[in-house]
C-alpha cells in the first residue's frame, strides 16, 4: 500500500511512500481525496491546471495539497486524479481531473479543513521517497 492513514491528536494525516518524488506527490493527492470521498465513483468532468511552489520539498507538498483542497473547499469539485506535468524541488505544474460534487452520488468521509505544516516532511528513504502530512479536520 503506497500510503497509510496516521492518527494524530484531534487531526489525521498520511504517510506516503513512492519510488520517485513525482509519484510521491501524485500518491499524496490521491490519498487526501480518498480520505474525503470514494474516488472510484468520480468521473472526469473538468480538467484544470494547478500550480504550486514552496521553499523546499515539504513546503511544496503542503502547498500542492492546499491548492487541490481549495478546489474542493471553494468550488465543490472533487479531484479524481492528477497528472504532474513539470516538477522541480520548489515548483510544480499539474493537471487535476475533477468532478462537481453531487451529495446524492459522492459520500463525504472526512471533512479536511486544512493541510498543516505540523510534522510535514519529505525525505529520501531506502531508495525511494516518504512523506508525512497532517490534516486539520
Amino acid at each position: 500500500m503506497p500510503y497509510e492513514v496516521i492518527d494524530h491528536t484531534a487531526d489525521t494525516g498520511i504517510r506516503v511512500r513512492a519510488e520517485s518524488l513525482h509519484d510521491l506527490f501524485t500518491e499524496a493527492a490521491r490519498a487526501m481525496f480518498e480520505m474525503i470521498t470514494d474516488t472510484k465513483k468520480l468521473e472526469i468532468g473538468k480538467t484544470r491546471e494547478v500550480h504550486a511552489s514552496g521553499a523546499d520539498r515539504a513546503d511544496l507538498l503542503v502547498n500542492w495539497l492546499r491548492e487541490l483542497l481549495l478546489i474542493w473547499n471553494l468550488e465543490q469539485y472533487l479531484v479524481k486524479s492528477v497528472d504532474i506535468l513539470e516538477m522541480s524541488g520548489t515548483k510544480l505544474k499539474a493537471r487535476a481531473f475533477t468532478q462537481l460534487f453531487d451529495p446524492d452520488r459522492h459520500p463525504v468521509y472526512t471533512d479536511i479543513k486544512a493541510v498543516t505544516y505540523h510534522c510535514a516532511q519529505v525525505a529520501e528513504k531506502n531508495g525511494g521517497w516518504e512523506a508525512t502530512v497532517i490534516f486539520d479536520v
